[in-house]
């Protein structure tokens, strides 16, 4: 039986309920793995023959009755290996199928053995000099020959490049994804099925090259690798398959998805719990011209299940009946934003708090920036565990505020992040993984980088949230997750499981809002949304 996430973005199934099955492999682990298995007495060709069985079901299982014709590409490794396999397969099947393979100074063992198994192998140049002993089994096709394969397939096989592939695409095999998807674009009843990835997807990052082949399925080998669970790579994937090979996950592997068994449990409430039980969460937040900030943090955490929550405010500041069930600390004065003398009160109520949420709408005002500088020593030096977003991120990273000492979960987005990492936007979007890496050692805490497919490390430990909705892209939303988080940081003692757990529960409560709004949602809706999430996971 296998796992499946379903929701706004594209299904992805992997190959059984275990939670190893939600490992998430870089390029350079998926191949440790497949040589483990190698030397455990798997050899390369058998593996191949399994990954090809599997394959060919799925592709199989997406051909319609009446037009079946299949082209399968396949390039010179052993991802267009796999592909002859799935060729062979079909037309052992009765299926019309062609396998087109492209030209190449090398190709690997494994793939040349199975050129000379499979029917229907042709090429589009010239045999290259490697082929040489194989040309009774391969066709050599003139220009308009192999035009009129893409013009009369139903499906076509993306088998050209596998995990191995870094750099842009070029010669023959970039020719080959141009014209496919020039065929896809003129022709969009072919359907495509990329092999483990699309060809022109950084299996580690998930960018894209161009071109690059977008699937309506990819079949991937045992694991889905960690690049295909960010944009753009993820929709370049369409739908994901995770074929079952046997390929056991004996050595660690560093990232997961926030899923399924992998999924940290929120144990259920006790029958006689009471409200002190279930968290005294702090908001420290706002300011005159951004009141609602907080309040969206305030209801995530009343939401997610805090038992008691409580909001720092000026009286002037507006908010303060936005929900009954939020506690206020009212600060003296009338100032417009946080001021330094402000700092000694909400120490005060911080020391009753069991976790403190600072940052959402406090602007960054000379006098803001003073006073998030005192809190956090002061916060330091009583050990409160702390939930960092917003300004107070912004605050840390345009004026050196240390976080070292400080138990912090830090929620920044790509511009965030950005900031505190002094890189373009563009780098961390780049390669999510290693700038959520990166905050997390550089901070000294738990990161959650958000965005589609949030991504979460700390504690040694990092995992991809696998659902969302882009709906979750309104204002006040981060605010809502970081109360979420908060909520669920002061019922764990690890703040990587709270993080997981509350980016997790975020995500499924903007697809529920999403559906039952039909389309937009706002940040307000996200949070009532989350209780019914909550629900689930406490039986």
């Amino acid at each position: 039986m296998s796992g499946i996430v379903s929701g706004s973005f594209a299904p992805v199934r992997v190959a059984s309920a275990e939670e190893s099955a939600w490992c998430l492999p870089s390029s350079l682990e998926m191949a440790e793995l497949d040589a483990a298995a190698v030397t455990a007495g798997s050899s390369a060709l058998e593996l191949m023959e399994r990954a090809g069985r599997g394959m060919a079901a799925e592709v199989e299982g997406m051909l319609r009755r009446e037009h079946r014709r299949v082209l399968v590409l396949c390039g010179p490794g052993n991802n267009g290996g796999d592909g002859l396999v799935v060729a062979r397969l079909l037309a052992e099947n009765g299926v019309p199928v062609t396998a087109l393979i492209t030209a190449s100074e090398r190709y690997s063992a494994e793939f040349v053995s199975q050129v000379a198994r499979c029917p229907h192998v042709v090429i589009a140049e010239p045999l290259p000099a490697a082929l040489k002993p194989l040309a009774a089994h391969v066709r050599v096709l003139a220009a308009d020959q192999a035009e009129a394969l893409f013009a009369s397939a139903a499906l076509a096989v993306d088998a050209l490049l596998g995990t191995g592939q870094r750099s842009v695409l070029r010669g023959p095999i970039a020719k080959l994804v141009s014209r496919l998807m020039e065929e896809k674009m003129a022709r969009p009843s072919l359907s495509i099925v990329s092999l483990d990835l699309p060809t022109g997807l950084d299996g580690d990052t998930g960018a894209v090259a161009d071109p690059h082949v977008q699937a309506d399925r990819t079949v991937t080998v045992q694991l889905v690798k960690r690049g295909m669970m960010q944009f753009p790579g993820r929709a370049a994937c369409g739908s994901i398959v995770a074929v079952n090979i046997g390929i056991a996950v004996r050595q660690p592997v560093a990232c997961s998805a926030i899923e399924g068994p992998a999924l940290p449990r929120l144990a259920p409430r006790r029958s006689d719990s009471h409200k002190g039980d279930l968290g005294r969460i702090l908001v420290v937040g706002g300011s005159a011209a951004m009141p609602g900030a907080p309040v969206l943090a305030v209801l995530g955490a009343l939401h997610a299940g805090a038992g008691l929550v409580t909001r720092v405010v000026r009286a002037g500041w507006g908010g303060l009946g936005a929900t009954p069930e939020c506690m206020h600390e009212v600060l003296p004065g009338d100032a417009p934003f946080l001021m330094p003398d402000d700092v000694p009160h909400v120490v005060r109520a911080a020391t009753l708090a069991d976790v403190v949420v600072v940052g959402p709408g406090l602007g960054q005002s000379a006098e803001t920036v003073s006073c998030i500088r005192g809190l956090v020593q002061e916060l330091k030096a009583i050990g409160k565990r702390v939930v960092a977003d917003a300004d107070a991120l912004n605050a840390v990273a345009q004026h050196g505020i240390s976080l070292q000492g400080l138990q912090a979960v830090i929620t920044p987005h790509p511009g965030e992040a950005s900031r505190l990492l002094g890189k373009p936007v563009s780098v961390i979007q780049g390669d999510r993984f290693a700038a959520a890496q990166e905050l997390s050692e550089r901070y000294s805490g738990t990161a959650v980088l958000k965005g589609a497919g949030t991504i979460v490390c700390g504690e040694g430990r990092m995992g991809v949230v696998a659902r969302g909705t882009p709906y979750l892209a309104t204002a006040g939303s981060g605010d809502v997750l970081s109360g979420i988080v908060a909520a669920l940081l002061a019922r764990s003692e690890s703040s990587f499981d709270a993080a997981a757990l509350g980016a997790y529960i975020h995500a499924c409560a903007g697809e529920r809002a999403s559906s039952a709004s039909g389309g937009p949602v706002l940040a307000g809706d996200v949070a009532r949304a989350a209780a019914s999430v909550i629900g689930v996971l406490e039986r």
